[in-house]
């Protein structure tokens, strides 16, 4: 199968798709299959210094001005096009949708990944509204909002595949207009190692030390967007016991206005906001942590949970999306409701409080992490991706095996 991957995402950025897509990507390539990459760039790249890829892989520079980098990429697909048999397409920013609408224009099979309702974010992020996702699916709104809606709709019911995280991002997309044949629920999957009681002895004495702290650690990790209600934790710290520590751990763009709401209250000392580092420093913090907890207003399929679960911090989540697909309550982890104050600080203060407890929920969590298997992941989605492609790739593929 000749496969052309489409992302914005494409490393040296960070975030979910820059992470999964070189390491899905060679897989494929592992199993026979000749792929390329379509990507966007981050400004400051230089092309020269990235290192060498085993595939092809074309740059689209977000330093361009909008309807130029869309110029770019179009001509960029249609030259990249020509030999693939299917496109697998990450998400909707503006060169994915550029993807989509060259692979139908040249009849060309496309699958499409998507994590969350692109409208929604951009509203969210815009200001356009405070409705949760389930309530923007079907509320009555301007012009503006609903041509932004319709379009994001319009785009996923154009796909020879659909593939989402989770069985509550599949209801949603199926309520676009998505058929259940061409909608598709390949649940992400663990690729950090479980963590040894000796990593996490060696993580918590590393960052304790670091940090100068003598208190438990509370630990939360996002990209910092509003629907991660990063504000809601950080004002809540101000109850919690002075020897308790919450630090945000990622960058993005609410992190100015974090910081200024945090100096505001006046709680710099025990509230960290450590902005962008690598993944092997994620990692870190998730194996120091005391206790974690994601209190987001949404999540297809939460990979930090999956994450937090393999370091063996015991976790407190939102029972929103596709969290409770993940965390079993009281088994594997808490479960509160969204936003609710009180339910978060006693979660956090009765895990602090009760070690065995935490012993219970965290060999459960490890255990039960292990069900999101990256093979797993790998077969559904080459099979995915074959169905896509039609019967001629697949009896190929079925021959060069």
């Amino acid at each position: 199968m000749r496969l052309l991957f489409v992302t914005n995402l494409f490393p040296p950025d960070i975030g979910g798709p820059a992470t999964y897509v070189p390491k899905i990507a060679a897989e494929f390539v592992a199993r026979g299959h000749d792929v390329s990459v379509v990507a966007g760039a981050p400004p400051e790249l230089i092309p020269a210094t990235t290192p060498p890829s085993p595939y092809p892989v074309w740059r689209v520079s977000r330093r361009l001005p909008l309807p130029l980098r869309l110029g770019v990429a179009l001509l960029t697909l249609l030259k990249a096009v020509r030999g693939a048999d299917v496109l697998y397409v990450q998400g909707l920013a503006g060169p994915e949708m550029v993807a989509v609408l060259v692979a139908r224009l040249l009849g060309k099979p496309v699958a499409l990944k998507i994590v969350g309702d692109n409208a929604w974010e951009y509203a969210i992020r815009k200001g356009l509204t405070d409705d949760g996702i389930d309530e923007f699916q079907h509320a009555p709104y301007g012009p503006k909002l609903r041509f932004i809606r319709a379009l994001v709709h319009g785009y996923a019911r154009l796909v020879t595949r659909l593939i989402v995280p989770s069985e509550y991002l599949g209801g949603v997309v199926r309520g676009w207009g998505v058929s259940a044949e061409r909608a598709m629920v390949i649940r992400n999957a663990l690729t950090a190692p479980l963590a040894t009681d000796a990593e996490r002895e060696q993580a918590r004495r590393e960052l304790r030390e670091k940090h100068g702290l003598q208190g438990a650690m509370v630990v939360t990790s996002a990209r910092l967007y509003p629907w991660k209600n990063l504000d809601f934790l950080v004002r809540l710290v101000s109850d919690w016991p002075e020897s308790v520590s919450l630090f945000i751990v990622g960058g993005g763009p609410d992190h100015d206005e974090l910081q200024r709401l945090v100096d505001s209250l006046g709680i710099s000392d025990c509230v960290t906001i450590t902005g962008n580092i690598s993944h092997a420093e994620v990692q870190r913090y998730l194996r120091a942590a005391d206790v974690f907890v994601l209190n987001t207003r949404y999540e297809g399929l939460s990979h930090v949970l999956l994450e937090a679960m393999a370091a063996g911090a015991p976790v407190i989540a939102s029972a929103v999306g596709g969290n409770p697909e993940v965390i079993r309550d009281g088994e594997t982890g808490l479960l509160v409701p969204l936003n609710d104050g009180q339910a978060i600080t006693a979660a956090v203060m009765r895990l602090l409080a009760n070690p065995a407890e935490v012993e219970h929920l965290t060999s459960a969590a490890r255990e039960a992490v292990q069900d999101f298997s990256w093979p797993t992941l790998v077969e559904h989605t080459e099979r995915a991706l074959l169905e896509a492609a039609g019967p001629k790739a697949a009896l190929a593929h079925a021959h060069a095996g």
